[in-house]
């Protein structure tokens, strides 16, 4: 499947001259689930309900075990105990998150520092409100037989990777890769599978393990081991909406902080749930995603801080890195950009 940071990359360099035209392009299918699941999540409305205040929040991509602390959240009623009906909308490749949050046709998006970084320089005014991932899960694959120890290693080597993808054009000029084999990387593994010494982008949730399941062993370059400093999963709404509503965002950001605090202990008890949403994927595959995220969403900052723990310097760091590459013109004020005011400590 196509890395749905990819293909985030690639909207965002659009999205402003669109965003008032494209956001009601949605995915029927992931509307349809996300209706009906809302629906059976709330048809027991507990005491109090009326007062509940609606909130919506968008999915970067599918429903998978990486957005598991919401959809926890949601079915243990962390956002109703917060006074928040909340619906929980899945992305796909016909939804940009970004593009509906700044039209205002839903509350909260979850996407990426970089990209919000690069919306913000497009005049798209989005506000981060917490990282669940302190560090991108993407990584390259290749066959377990190649002798790679790091990413100088990938001089002359073949690589199937989108084009322009922010971490890669970060990769290549910091370790000088001139001489790489660039090859377009279609969204399928059979490429990758049948070139020996080649790699390929994906996720350390599923890419392995989609290999695996074809009797493929790979081993893993993490993009995070790079330098690349963004942040993954990052929740935002816009500055406008954080004005008008800070008690719902307050709200939202902790009952997600709780939700993924039960997620991480109990995700064998939350996937079936997430599979409502999306019924094509794995029990199996989903708990494997929950194992291999762990390390990227708790670490020694976030067991001090909270889940979605963010600090001024990361985001400098990223946006240096985007300066960098060209990906942004010049620096912003990244006290605009983020905000860690209604996260909850432990």
């Amino acid at each position: 499947m196509f890395d749905r940071k990819t293909r985030s990359s690639i909207l965002i360099t659009s999205l402003l001259s669109i965003v008032f035209l494209g956001a009601c392009s949605n995915d029927t299918k992931s509307q349809d689930a996300a209706a009906s699941n809302q629906a059976s999540a709330t048809s027991q409305p507990s005491a109090g309900s009326q007062s509940l205040q609606k909130a919506h929040v968008v999915e970067a991509w599918y429903a998978k075990g990486e957005d598991g602390g919401y959809f926890a959240a949601l079915q243990q009623g962390y956002y109703k105990d917060a006074g928040v009906d909340m619906t929980i909308q899945p992305g796909g490749p016909q939804v940009s998150g970004l593009q509906l949050v700044a039209s205002g046709q839903a509350d909260f998006g979850i996407s990426y520092a970089d990209d919000i970084l690069r919306a913000r320089e497009q005049g798209i005014p989005v506000v981060a409100l917490m990282a669940s991932f302190q560090h991108t899960p993407q990584v390259f694959v290749y066959h377990k037989e190649d002798n790679i120890k790091g990413f100088e290693d990938l001089k002359g080597r073949k690589v199937f990777v989108q084009p322009g993808s922010l971490y890669w054009e970060f990769i290549k000029k910091k370790y000088n890769l001139t001489d790489v084999q660039e090859l377009a990387y279609t969204g399928q593994l059979a490429n990758f599978i049948n070139t020996k010494s080649s790699l390929n982008q994906g996720y350390i949730t599923n890419e392995p393990y989609a290999l695996g399941q074809q009797g493929i062993q790979v081993g893993v370059l993490k993009v995070a081991d790079s330098g690349y400093a963004n942040y993954n999963d990052v929740l935002f709404t816009t500055e406008g909406y954080l004005k008008k509503h800070p008690d719902i965002v307050k709200a939202v950001v902790q009952a997600t902080q709780k939700g993924w605090g039960y997620y991480l202990d109990n995700y064998k008890t939350v996937n079936p749930f997430i599979k409502t949403y999306n019924k094509d994927m794995a029990l199996e595959a989903m708990n494997y995603e929950a194992e291999q995220e762990k390390p990227f969403i708790l670490n020694d900052e976030t067991k001090a801080n909270g889940v979605g723990f963010m600090t001024p310097e990361r985001w400098n760091t990223i946006q240096d890195q985007l300066i960098g590459i060209g990906a942004l013109k010049q620096k912003q004020d990244v006290s605009k950009v983020f905000t860690a005011e209604f996260l909850s400590k432990p």
